[in-house]
Parts: C-alpha cells; sequence; structure tokens
C-alpha cells in the first residue's frame, strides 16, 4: 500500500498532471506491483467551512485532488473533516455533509470510481471528526454511498480518546467504530504511534512501539482477522531513515516474527523534593507482568541515585488510595510517590 500527494499539499492551486507523467505512474505502478495506492489531500482544504468564500475554494480544490486520482487511478483520497472555528459543531457538521454530497454527485454524474475516505481526527482546536459519533452523523446525512469510506488513523483515535492499549479496550473502541459508524466503511488504517497520552488531543506521531500506544496494539491490529483487507499505511516521522524500521517491525507483527513483551505500564507521579525529577513530568515505567510497589522502587533506583532505598523513605499511593508494598500493580495503574512532608 501507497499513500502519496498528488500536489503541494500546502498550496491551494496545482497544476493539471502532465499525461507523460501519468503514463509513467501507472506503469511503475504495474511494474513493481504494488496494489493498493491512495492520495491524501491538501491540508489547506475545510469542506466545512462558515466562510463562503473559503468554502468555495475548498470545494474546487478538494475536487482537483478527486480529478487528479481518478486519472492516476487511484482508490480513495483521504481528507480530513475539516473545523467549525468556532461557529458552531453542528452547523459545521451540516455543511460538511453538504459539501461531500456535491462533490460526489458531480463525480458520480462522470463515472469517477475513486473514493472519498474521511480520516479519524485528533481533536485538536475546532478540528471534526474525532468523536465516531460525528463521523456517523455525517455519513447518515449523506447517505450509503459506495464511494464515501473512512480512514482510521491509530494516533488520531488514541488522543482523542479511544484506547488500543489493552484487549478489552482495543475491543471496546472497534465496538464503538462499528456502533457509530460500520467496520463495512472502514477502507484503509494509518498505523501511527502517539507522542501524547490518552486523551490529550494532540496530533504527534511516534515510531511504532515508542510512543504511549504501544506494541502490543499493533500486534492486535496487524493480526485481526476482521481487518484482514484492510491496507495499514504509516505516517511516522522520519521518514527518509525510519520508515523501513517501523515497515519491517508492522510486516514482523503480522507474521509473529516480532515478539510483543507483554509488559505492563504504570504512570508514576513524583511530589516533594523529588517532583522536579524529569521537569516535572510524569514517569511512564515499564514493568514486567504482576510486579508490585516494592519492583517499582527498584526500577526507580535504576533511574537516578535520589530513588536508592526508596521503598523505605516514602508513601505509595495507587490510583489515589495508599497502598502497602506488596500491592500488585496493573497495566495503566497511577502510582504518586509521596516523601515526608510533601503535602501530597
Amino acid at each position: 500500500a501507497v499513500q502519496l500527494f498528488t500536489s503541494n499539499p500546502r498550496l491551494w492551486n496545482a497544476p493539471p498532471l502532465d499525461p507523460a507523467v501519468i503514463e509513467t505512474f501507472q506503469r511503475t505502478r504495474d511494474e513493481t506491483g504494488v496494489p493498493f495506492v491512495i492520495a491524501h489531500d491538501s491540508y489547506l482544504i475545510n469542506l466545512a467551512a462558515p466562510d463562503a468564500v473559503v468554502l468555495d475554494r475548498s470545494l474546487a480544490a478538494f475536487r482537483g485532488e478527486l480529478d487528479r486520482a481518478q486519472e492516476l487511478g487511484l482508490a480513495w483520497v483521504v481528507t480530513h473533516m475539516g473545523a467549525h472555528l468556532e461557529q458552531g459543531e453542528a452547523a459545521a457538521l451540516e455543511r460538511l455533509a453538504d459539501s461531500l454530497r456535491r462533490i460526489l454527485d458531480a463525480t458520480d454524474a462522470l463515472g469517477y470510481s475513486v473514493g472519498v475516505a474521511l480520516e479519524t481526527t485528533a481533536g485538536q482546536g475546532t478540528g471534526l471528526g474525532w468523536r465516531f459519533e460525528q463521523i456517523g452523523q455525517v455519513m447518515q446525512a449523506v447517505g450509503p454511498h459506495p464511494r464515501l469510506g473512512v480512514c482510521l488513523d491509530t494516533c488520531h483515535v488514541f488522543v482523542a480518546g479511544y484506547d488500543l492499549r489493552e484487549a478489552d479496550a482495543y475491543e471496546q473502541t472497534w465496538a464503538d467504530f462499528d456502533a457509530h459508524i460500520g467496520l463495512d466503511r472502514l477502507k484503509v488504517i494509518h498505523a501511527n504511534d502517539a507522542k501524547k497520552p490518552l486523551g490529550s488531543r494532540v496530533d504527534r506521531h511516534e515510531h511504532l512501539g515508542q510512543g504511549e500506544i504501544g506494541l502490543p496494539a499493533f500486534q492486535r491490529l496487524a493480526t485481526d482477522p476482521r481487518l484482514s483487507h484492510i491496507p495499514l499505511v504509516i505516517e511516522t516521522p522520519d521518514s527518509e531513515t525510519m520508515h523501513a524500521v517501523n515497515l519491517a517491525l508492522l510486516r514482523g507483527l503480522a507474521s509473529g516474527e516480532v515478539e510483543v513483551s507483554r509488559e505492563i505500564l504504570v504512570t508514576v507521579h513524583l511530589f516533594g523534593h523529588y517532583s522536579d525529577f524529569g521537569q516535572g513530568e510524569p514517569l511512564q515505567v515499564a514493568l514486567a507482568p504482576d510486579s508490585d510497589l516494592a519492583a517499582l522502587a527498584d526500577q526507580l533506583a535504576t533511574l537516578d541515585m535520589r530513588f536508592a532505598d526508596l521503598a523505605r523513605r516514602v508513601r505509595f499511593a495507587v490510583n489515589e488510595e495508599y497502598a502497602p508494598l506488596e500491592t500488585r500493580l496493573e497495566d495503566g495503574h497511577v502510582v504518586a510517590v509521596l516523601p515526608p512532608m510533601s503535602g501530597g
């Protein structure tokens, strides 16, 4: 699977495609045997814009995206769902649905085959599409159209509040997706780890297994029989040096050649005279399954000499309840380290 831009994504205007370029592209795709090629549209397009001038410009630009994708024989054009710009979410969703109807009707009349895939978003600012309910509402308003689908971005849904890390949370996220959108509308997945925590609504991609989501989620994703027909596209940073690494890792997870450590991850908040460690940010600490607070204290001692003999010096709280050292930790627990006189 390959995702590309058909023009500069940071400019409104795009020159027509040279017929020689189209011919070379199609020949090269046939020679390489890549079966699934899609485009991502310009970052400037806002099909829900409250300003009529911007909306008209966005409609024209997106029509150009579909024209070029159709000429190249691409399957889908992935698009973000726009932003309401503080002018009301409900009205913006109606504008988006109307824009999509107009675009699909016009290109239906020309016999286009390329589809529109609405991408799940992180929910930054006034962006639409960070809740499955919003996407489902737009798709219902447009109606059941074979050329309208969805692209799920793992980083985006995670920072929007949909957990993927543990098996139960992973299943619940897909149950929510199916309930509000329908698994049959899913056409492509962007497989990206997240730099920022669950529910932060900050869109920062990370290399697979190096972010807040972690490798077990991507192993489930790559081996989920419900998704076996869905292409996975990676959009991680440092593509020149790291794309091949991330791709090999994802393929290894899919084949079973890469084994995933079943570590648990706990969040540690440090108080009192320890609070300046890590610039005051909570620590994410990986531990072996069945670890207790004593094991956590030992792990912290490897990070800084100030944490030596921590178990004897402090009190611990797990999920806001004081806990003894033998308390068993589970993935996702929040632990507070409370030295004497910390005020915790």
